[in-house]
């Protein structure tokens, strides 16, 4: 169970975050280690074809994995992505994405997590992406 502080500053910070406004993005969900972000389909996110373009699958996977490692930590901390892949398993077409982040190593400098990137269409999900990201804890 996620700490009511941790998940307020989370919140907070993230309708803070300006990319994240623009794509409309919102926290379906936020536990300790983990956290899942949705983006509805709009037409500045998507490719002509109506797929999702890879810079915003990719952008969300990063913000998430960035959110997932401060679920961790009661004091706010940022940090930064030292490294980062994606592979990209097909095409994101759908009614909503939602990328799941999960820490899989914490660490008090370092933290790895990984962030699988799902299409909804009627309630049912298929993952698109997924992702490895390694942080840095930065100083404020």
């Amino acid at each position: 169970m996620l700490d009511l502080q941790i998940s307020e500053r989370i919140n907070a910070s993230f309708g803070r975050q300006k990319l994240m406004q623009f794509y409309g993005a919102h926290i379906e969900h936020i536990d300790h280690g983990s956290i899942a972000i949705a983006v509805p389909p709009t037409d500045f996110l998507l490719r002509t074809s109506g797929i999702f373009h890879g810079g915003v699958i990719a952008a969300l996977a990063d913000t998430a994995g960035g959110y997932a490692a401060t679920t961790l930590y009661p004091e706010d901390v940022s940090f930064l992505t030292i490294e980062f892949k994606v592979n990209f398993l097909r095409q994101a077409k759908g009614q909503m994405l939602i990328a799941k982040a999960s820490v899989i190593k914490g660490g008090a400098t370092i933290t790895v997590a990984q962030t699988d990137l799902f299409i909804r269409n009627n309630g049912k999900e298929t993952q698109v992406a997924t992702s490895l990201i390694t942080l840095i804890k930065a100083s404020k």
